[in-house]
């Protein structure tokens, strides 16, 4: 599980006045790849992958750090692949 923490030491913040908004990224960045990859999907099933909290922390970085800009700026290509590992794995055996 990805943890505020986590996110703060990886970005180097080393305060607590965005603590709230990293939580709330943190859960809807766990939401969006669950959902990409199955949204019937059982709980835990696929926060069991390899991949998930790795995907989980850089696309909360992603918007942490591009929260402020109104851009195109799409998923990471890195996010968008284990999204596609996910499912291929998922599919593969459900």
């Amino acid at each position: 599980m990805v943890t505020k923490e986590d996110i703060k030491n990886s970005l180097r913040i080393d305060h607590s006045i965005d603590d709230d908004m990293l939580q709330s990224l943190i859960e809807t960045a766990s939401d969006y790849i669950i959902h990409a990859i199955d949204s019937n999907a059982k709980e835990g099933i696929i926060e069991d992958y390899k991949q998930f909290n790795w995907a989980v922390s850089l696309l909360t970085q992603h918007w942490y750090l591009n929260r402020q800009e109104a851009s195109s700026e799409r998923i990471p290509v890195t996010v968008q692949a284990m999204i596609q590992q996910m499912r291929g794995a998922y599919y593969a055996t459900h």
